[in-house]
């Protein structure tokens, strides 16, 4: 396989929403955890392997609350916007992350992986 139709193809396995243009300069996170799904499965372990083995109920919330904690780029106010929810209602979940982990989301590395780690669930979870 050429090096033009392997970049294509992990594209289109990058891309979460079926149908859309795949561009792969818009998801190199994504394109990290498909090229390496073993590697990938392992970061989500560490990094999220205390939160998934949380009740549904408490283990989709404190995800959601990540996730929309990433996207409003470490905003909490933002976040629980997104949310409906009261800023510190995000910085109690985001702390309870901390606390079940032992990783910090002051620490910039730990952002990064745990950015990997979300994105290798939501893409390699069945």
């Amino acid at each position: 396989m050429n090096a033009a139709r392997l970049l294509a193809d992990t594209a289109l396995r990058a891309c979460p929403a079926a149908g859309e243009a795949a561009l792969l300069e818009e998801h190199y996170p994504e394109a990290l955890v498909v090229s390496s799904p073993d590697l990938a499965s392992a970061l989500a372990d560490r990094m999220l392997g205390p939160v998934l083995a949380l009740e549904p109920a408490d283990r989709d919330v404190l995800l959601t609350t990540l996730t929309a904690w990433l996207d409003a780029d470490g905003s909490a106010r933002e976040a629980g916007r997104a949310l409906f929810c009261h800023r510190n209602t995000v910085l109690n979940r985001l702390r309870r992350y901390e606390q079940l982990t032992g990783r910090t989301l002051h620490r910039p590395r730990d952002v990064v992986e745990l950015s990997l780690a979300l994105a290798a669930h939501g893409l390699l979870s069945p």
